[in-house]
């Protein structure tokens, strides 16, 4: 019994098919613009950070203008008072504050209060180490379609005496979350951003010039980011200008950035709020969801001082990524079986994972892993799942299509549903078994002249109601047809407690069937039944093998068969079958003990009575046989020819009768040789 050799081939072909599908959609999914796909990569970068522990770095506070400094100092929520800035300003060069960064816009002149913006001025001069930001505004008209950015740099003033200037703008993506930052302008490549001014005069020894800006190395920066929102140390604007409510030198040799802190709480509201990679959309208060801009430019800023932004893997190496994970786990995957599948995948799930939290953390290196972990490795998954379920259904069909020649339906199922599956593995163990012989009595001659064609069909015919209507209800198994003659067991390969009995039954539902190759010639259908140890198993070569049973009874079960045509008999059965069988079969006769051609051994031979067979309803015929074959085996042959020709005359065409009643007539005419009446002896012509 083996596999197709398409199925074969398969082997490898799901394989190779779940990884091309599993490379072909992480290509796509790494470089595609689809909503979908780019909400993986952004997710990859957002779940990195949760996995990695908060950093809280010390070079910067933040100076916020909270909700209660606008109480404090300006209720309407307008223009600030400069003077205010000034007071700040000039505090925080007493104080020795490294850099001051301002994230606020100063594009005019206050013409309300012009003394205020001398007083800045001067505060700014006085510092020397002020960066203010500049701001890109649309210029012309929609309807013209002539709209065009425009750089809107600080007041003049402000701008000669501050140390440098740089543009505000954070390139948010569509989940408002800023995951880049790109250093050099989109108008002006020599104007650059607010953050990298202030790195290079922060004197950062990662940033080198201005122009590297627009470097290999600053497009490839990805935002660092340290905690949750508002977790850098930051003070509120009323408290940094007060006297008395910081400790003396608490903005020495920090950097020192002041912006906007107005927790808005609802998305459509925000100004100058971000999300962050830390806050979880659906846990956090509505207040807490976003991260100040101002906080956002500080983390640029601390990456480009400290040297610490990340960078994301090459697309060239992404997709050398992608392609050798699909051929891997593709590959992999694809060749175990589905059961199996979900925790291998499970465990790449985490593999993967764990590669891209080592990258993440040691090296500052993410790469879109989510695209792996959802698309690849569930594709290639869920593909070997699909492909190697449906391989293992067509194997199983073929399988019991195969096996429902040999074995009855119901002993095909359960060999399929069982996990031990012995019946399939190369070798051989003894066992008790019953076994069956048939062959079609005249059958040379019921044939003869037949065209091929039609005999091989009638053949067909009568072999698959045989094994339908005898065999196979009784849960034999069918080991091969050898020309006219069928050979079948019991008890193997399922154990079976009532196997005799079973092949019993079985015989006597064959006898019963009625079929002719035409109508002119009517078959009779003769069985030999026998009980003893055979080996059983798969016989054959590596290559091929073969399901039967072999050894000297299974050739007496044969044997047995053949003497049906000298007793003139339809089923026997040996006497090793009858005490197997047991009580349950009731319609049976002793024939006597016969030594067989080839057996040194005599074998006590019992005829199976058919129900048409008149012995099987005549308590007085089977006395009057039994008390005949007593007078035989006595020897007194004149008696015994007496009681078989009285029975012949009920039953004219009585095989066994026949038989007795010429070996008596045998016997008895030849007085003087010395024969053992018992010791009857059969050769094979």
């Amino acid at each position: 019994m083996s596999i197709s050799d398409s199925l074969q081939r398969s082997t490898w072909l799901g394989p190779v098919l779940g990884a091309t599908i599993s490379i072909i959609l992480g290509l796509f999914c790494f470089d595609s613009i689809m909503p979908v796909t780019e909400a993986l990569r952004h997710k990859s970068y957002d779940l990195s950070f949760h996995l990695r522990p908060r950093i809280i770095p010390e070079e910067a506070v933040l100076v916020y203008m909270d909700d209660a400094s606008y109480q404090e100092f300006n209720p309407g929520y307008k223009r600030w008072d400069r003077a205010l800035h000034a007071k700040l300003l000039d505090r925080l060069t007493s104080e020795g504050a490294k850099l001051v960064v301002f994230d606020i816009i100063f594009s005019e002149a206050n013409g309300e209060n012009p003394e205020a913006d001398a007083a800045f001025e001067a505060a700014i001069e006085r510092n020397g180490n002020v960066i203010l930001g500049a701001d890109y505004v649309t210029a012309g008209s929609s309807y013209s379609m002539k709209q065009a950015e425009m750089l809107l740099p600080p007041h003049e003033p402000f701008e000669f005496a501050a140390a440098s200037t740089g543009f505000v703008q954070l390139q948010e993506d569509t989940d408002f979350m800023v995951r880049r930052h790109y250093h050099s302008g989109s108008l002006n490549p020599e104007i650059t951003s607010m953050t990298w001014e202030s790195a290079m005069w922060s004197e950062s020894p990662y940033i080198e010039s201005r122009e590297s800006a627009s470097g290999r190395e600053a497009q490839e920066a990805w935002v660092n980011y340290y905690a949750e929102p508002r977790s850098l140390p930051s003070v509120s604007y009323s408290q940094a200008i007060a006297e008395d409510q910081l400790p003396e030198g608490f903005f020495r040799d920090k950097i020192i950035l002041i912006g906007a802190n107005i927790r808005t709480g609802e998305s459509n509201q925000r100004k100058d709020e971000f999300r962050n990679p830390f806050v979880d959309w659906e846990y956090v208060s509505q207040t807490d969801r976003f991260m100040p801009g101002v906080e956002v430019h500080a983390t640029i800023l601390l990456n480009l001082v400290r040297g610490d932004w990340l960078r994301r893997v090459p697309l060239s190496y992404q997709a050398v990524l992608v392609t050798f994970t699909g051929l891997v786990f593709g590959l992999g995957i694809g060749r175990i079986r589905p059961l199996s599948a979900i925790p291998v995948t499970l465990l790449s799930m985490a593999l993967v994972i764990g590669l891209s939290q080592w990258l993440f953390q040691q090296y500052r290196y993410w790469f879109p892993w989510l695209i792996i972990v959802i698309v690849q490795l569930p594709a290639a998954m869920l593909w070997s799942i699909t492909f190697n379920a449906a391989r293992l259904y067509v194997q199983r069909q073929l399988l019991r299509q195969s096996l429902n020649l040999y074995l009855s339906p119901r002993l095909v199922k359960a060999f399929l549903n069982q996990k031990n599956r012995n019946f399939l593995k190369p070798g051989a163990e003894k066992q008790e078994v019953t076994i069956l012989f048939s062959d079609i009595a005249g059958f040379t001659s019921a044939t003869e002249g037949m065209d091929s064609d039609k005999l091989a069909q009638s053949m067909n015919a009568y072999f698959q109601r045989m094994v339908e209507n005898g065999i196979h209800p009784q849960d034999g198994t069918v080991i091969k047809f050898i020309g006219d003659s069928i050979f079948a067991l019991w008890n193997a390969p399922e154990p079976q407690k009532d196997h005799a009995l079973r092949a019993c039954n079985a015989a006597l539902a064959l006898g019963q069937q009625s079929f002719g190759f035409n109508k002119d010639h009517p078959i009779k259908t003769r069985i030999g039944i026998h009980t003893g140890v055979a080996n059983v198993g798969n016989f054959g070569s590596n290559n091929r093998v073969d399901y039967t049973a072999i050894g000297e009874n299974i050739n007496l079960a044969s044997r047995i068969e053949g003497l049906n045509k000298y007793l003139g008999t339809n089923i026997l059965i040996s006497a090793e079958t009858r005490e197997k069988a047991g009580e349950g079969l009731k319609t049976v006769r002793y024939l006597g003990q016969f030594r067989l051609s080839g057996f040194g051994k005599k074998i006590g031979i019992y005829e199976l009575l058919q129900t048409n067979n008149a012995f099987s309803s005549s308590q007085k015929l089977q006395q009057d046989f039994n008390v005949a074959m007593a007078r035989h085996d006595q020897g007194d042959m004149l008696s015994a020819m007496e009681l078989f020709s009285s029975i012949l005359k009920e039953c004219p065409d009585d095989g066994p009768c026949q038989f007795y009643l010429k070996r008596c007539q045998d016997i008895h005419s030849k007085p003087t040789e010395s024969i053992d009446p018992k010791n009857i002896v059969i050769e094979e012509k």
